[in-house]
């Protein structure tokens, strides 16, 4: 099989299991919904959880995130405008934030000053502290609805895998971007269900009979 025909393959899997995306966190829906990351709401909740994830549990941050839009603190003018103490209070649970509290401060100023469509520039999110590659593609995926793919660890693991050649994470977007019509829906969907296998099935020592790449997968072979 090409890696056309794999990664195909690999997407007709990942559509037929939606249900274990969802018990991972992934909702998979319409092109453009927000509802895709863990069910949030908005692209505010999508970037300002990108910010919060990072080195923390995605269960603990989506509770953060909850809490911040019961309290209007999902909008970035409210939030630019609010005592670092009483966000402090609200993601205390989070690692390092008061380090992501900074920089959701800054992220805030630069949205009040440019506009969303004009904050969704790849070069300008990576120029900001904190927002590395796979941070900006997830943003411009997920809250822009924008067809890049965000290199993560675990599309990494499961893809060197699968294809039985050992990648690096810059290595599996372009893998994904040169074998996958530049199609929203498509990568959003092959995103979540690497993510999925990853957290579910491909640990160092992975449960390669449990699997659903197992029938395309070389390790599992």
């Amino acid at each position: 099989m090409s890696y056309k025909e794999i990664f195909n393959t690999i997407l007709e899997i990942f559509n037929n299991n939606r249900k274990i995306l969802e018990e991972k966190g992934w909702i998979v829906s319409s092109p453009h919904s927000y509802e895709w990351w863990g069910g949030l709401k908005s692209a505010e909740e999508i970037i300002i959880s990108s910010i919060l994830v990072q080195m923390s549990r995605w269960e603990i941050v989506k509770q953060a995130v909850e809490t911040m839009r019961e309290r209007g603190l999902t909008d970035f003018s409210k939030l630019y405008k609010t005592k670092d103490e009483e966000l402090y209070q609200i993601l205390k649970n989070i690692n390092f934030y008061k380090t992501k509290v900074k920089r959701l401060k800054i992220i805030s100023e630069i949205i009040l000053e440019k506009g969303l469509e004009r904050f969704y520039d790849r070069d300008l999110l990576l120029s900001i502290e904190g927002i590395g590659e796979e941070t900006a593609d997830s943003i411009l995926l997920f809250a822009a609805h924008k067809p890049y793919f965000p290199s993560s660890e675990y599309g990494r693991r499961v893809l060197s895998r699968v294809l039985g050649v050992e990648l690096k994470k810059k290595e599996v977007k372009k893998l994904v971007e040169d074998n996958l019509p530049k199609d929203v829906f498509k990568y959003k969907l092959f995103h979540a269900g690497l993510v999925t296998v990853g957290r579910a099935y491909c640990f160092n020592k992975p449960k390669c009979d449990d699997c659903m790449l197992k029938i395309v997968c070389k390790h599992a072979k």
